[in-house]
């Protein structure tokens, strides 16, 4: 897979204006982690492994310059997987310098940034790359190499990023579970002729209001550049006299995109939104029709303090996920119903559970449930458990054999 020359450039020559200031402060610490899942059903593909387990390391550093205004963290990861090589890789998930000076901010090199408030999808979500081999569920992200300037005002904060170079989504190999039919291949298509040394632009405005005494969130953003959600090119040989598919290849389009935002939080609700258009800039891919996205996910949290004379927060989620491009998307027509409990023990044992259910076939669906508690100071162990149900025309089809037991230890130092 390419990496990006930012990716490398960004944080040597940080590291090289680090060496020379004059006085700094070190701290640092230590996440190490080993993950089993086993899968319970017999594989879909050939050449696809019953259990997967796996080790993780990701330290953090952090120098603090002695001004007081000026910060530098590096975190880099690295997972191996006895299974599939394709798991097995590193990032840089930060290696950012951040200063500041009274109403501004500024932000340069490598980081995460996340804008969404929803639980079960997240729309809005677009400076950074997908890291699909970490967590099929997409909530874990690749480094990206970025410029970032704040202002913190009266009229909000405003965020204008500069991204110098994209990273490539990762994707399971064909030992791994949790992927299509067909492997991805290593190398990329773009559409922008500077392949994956283009330059993306966005801008974000948010602030806080209050609203008959209870906190209203509003947010807006605009994005251009390449997309982070690839499409994908067959690539065909020749068996015989009949083309056959043996393999796909991501495709990068150009796309313009304005989301939005809004949680408001009257006494024990959660009201959440996320709006988002996106304009792709071609029109078909390989003969197929290429679609724009109109897409809105908005529901509820409603938490339940001590039910029963317990210790236990309930928290109840209810959310409803629209997509305009309607059996192209993961989720077009579908509502996300789950629970959250926070038992507020001393491990800060926590669980989530979820079932998200297609409205126009009731027979897809799928459920996760995950867990966390603190077994002492040093450790938590974390339990996933992830079930699916689709039809053949559902994308999720993919994945109808990979429901799964996951169950990892982390320890910190």
């Amino acid at each position: 897979m390419k990496k990006s020359l930012s990716l490398t450039v960004f944080p040597c020559a940080l590291l090289g204006a680090l060496s020379s200031a004059p006085s700094i402060a070190l701290d640092w610490s230590l996440e190490a982690g080993i993950e089993g899942r086993r899968f319970i059903e017999e594989a879909a593909y050939p050449k696809q492994v019953d259990d997967q387990w796996s080790l993780s390391l990701q330290p953090e550093m952090v120098w603090d310059s002695e001004g007081g205004n000026g910060r530098f963290t590096l975190t880099p990861f690295y997972r191996y997987d006895h299974a599939d090589s394709e798991r097995t890789h590193a990032d840089i998930r930060e290696a950012m310098y951040m200063t500041w000076d009274g109403q501004w901010e500024v932000r340069a090199g490598i980081g995460r940034v996340f804008w969404g408030v929803t639980e079960s999808l997240h729309l809005v979500d677009v400076i950074n790359q997908t890291d699909l081999v970490e967590s099929s569920d997409g909530e874990e992200k690749l480094g990206q190499p970025m410029v970032q300037a704040m202002w913190y005002g009266d009229s909000g904060t405003w965020e204008a990023f500069v991204l110098p170079g994209f990273r490539e989504r990762t994707f399971p190999g064909e030992e791994g579970r949790m992927r299509f039919p067909y492997v991805v291949e290593e190398e990329a298509l773009y559409q922008a002729n500077a392949e994956e040394r283009h330059t993306d632009l966005a801008l974000r405005w948010s602030n806080t209001f209050e609203l008959s005494g209870y906190s209203l969130d509003l947010s807006t953003s605009v994005f251009r550049g390449t997309s982070r959600e690839p499409l994908y090119v067959p690539n065909l040989a020749i068996v015989g006299t009949e083309p056959v598919v043996t393999g796909l290849t991501a495709f990068y389009p150009m796309q313009n995109q304005i989301g939005a935002t809004v949680q408001f939080a009257p006494e024990g609700w959660l009201l959440k939104a996320e709006l988002l258009h996106r304009d792709i800039q071609i029109e078909e891919l390989g003969g197929t029709e290429v679609k724009d996205q109109t897409a809105a996910v908005t529901g509820f949290e409603y938490t339940v303090v001590g039910p029963m004379d317990t210790a236990i927060d309930l928290g109840l989620l209810l959310e409803y996920q629209y997509d305009s491009r309607g059996t192209d998307a993961l989720a077009q027509n579908d509502v996300f119903l789950g629970t959250r409990f926070a038992f507020n023990d001393m491990a800060s044992s926590e669980i989530l559970a979820g079932i998200t259910q297609d409205l126009d076939d009731t027979a897809s669906y799928f459920f996760l449930l995950e867990g966390t508690t603190r077994l002492n100071p040093s450790t938590t162990m974390d339990v996933t458990l992830f079930a699916v149900e689709a039809g053949t025309d559902d994308p999720l089809s993919a994945f109808r054999r990979d429901d799964s037991v996951e169950v990892g230890l982390n320890f910190y130092f």
